[in-house]
């Protein structure tokens, strides 16, 4: 994982460190009685217990203050609060609105993980002119207010970053317009997360999800198996699951 930029001791302003890629409230979601998942490394070929909040499901500071804690939580929160209408069966199909909730949250989810894996570093703005440098207090003040700061003309990478996320999300919508979400869920089996979504799905529990371009169906083991299977060969680095013992 890449070195983040540390905030000052103790971090007083209690600026995001730990920002997860795919949310904690999901992961708990897969969670056993232990309060874990079952966690899969796929180069140590390795298989331990991870809790939602395990630093494998984050980046470090890897985007400012106030795109985690306000554009990003936004998204997050409609999304979560979407999932439990269809958790209870209040949604059993997803309108424009809905639609476009859930389009958010998925390119949400995979500009994260591109950052997290390419953070990127500090840009020097062109045809600009140095300014006063600001102290590390300030800065954090600043990055606390949700407002973005150079350092003298140059733009850290964090805030770089918070940036290219609205950016990105908005571009990603538009070139590649995700159209409906299906509502699969999984008969005897189980599904796997994976740390990407190369593959248009969304999970939300480890027997329900959603799939694009699906009607809403019911997935027996054997479809479960291929659809987990893809998930598998998608993810870069590991994938999760609440008991790998049942799932295809």
């Amino acid at each position: 994982m890449a070195k983040f930029e540390r905030p000052q001791k103790q971090n007083p302003l209690q600026l995001a460190i730990n920002q997860h890629t795919f949310p904690a409230k999901s992961i708990a979601r897969f969670t056993n009685l232990d309060g874990r998942v079952d966690l899969r490394m796929k180069a140590l070929k390795t298989t331990r217990r991870a809790k939602p909040t395990d630093k494998i499901f984050c980046a470090r500071r890897a985007w400012d203050h106030g795109s985690e804690v306000k554009f990003i939580k936004k998204v997050e929160n409609e999304f979560q609060d979407l999932a439990e209408l269809i958790l209870t069966g209040q949604v059993k199909t997803l309108d424009r609105q809905k639609t476009h909730i859930v389009n958010l949250f998925y390119v949400l989810w995979m500009i994260r993980e591109q950052i997290r894996e390419q953070p990127g570093k500090d840009a020097v703005l062109a045809g600009v002119l140095p300014g006063d440098l600001w102290s590390r207090d300030e800065e954090e003040k600043l990055e606390k207010a949700g407002l973005a700061f150079t350092r003298g003309n140059v733009l850290p990478a964090r805030v770089l970053n918070g940036i290219n996320i609205r950016i990105q999300v908005g571009h990603y919508l538009r070139e590649f317009p995700i159209a409906h979400w299906g509502i699969v869920h999984a008969a005897n089996a189980e599904f796997i997360v994976p740390d990407w979504p190369k593959l248009a799905f969304v999970p939300i529990t480890p027997t329900l999800a959603l799939l694009n371009s699906a009607v809403n169906q019911k997935l027996h083991s054997r479809a479960v198996g291929i659809v987990n299977e893809q998930l598998r060969q998608a993810s870069r680095r590991y994938f999760f699951a609440r008991d790998f013992a049942t799932c295809p």
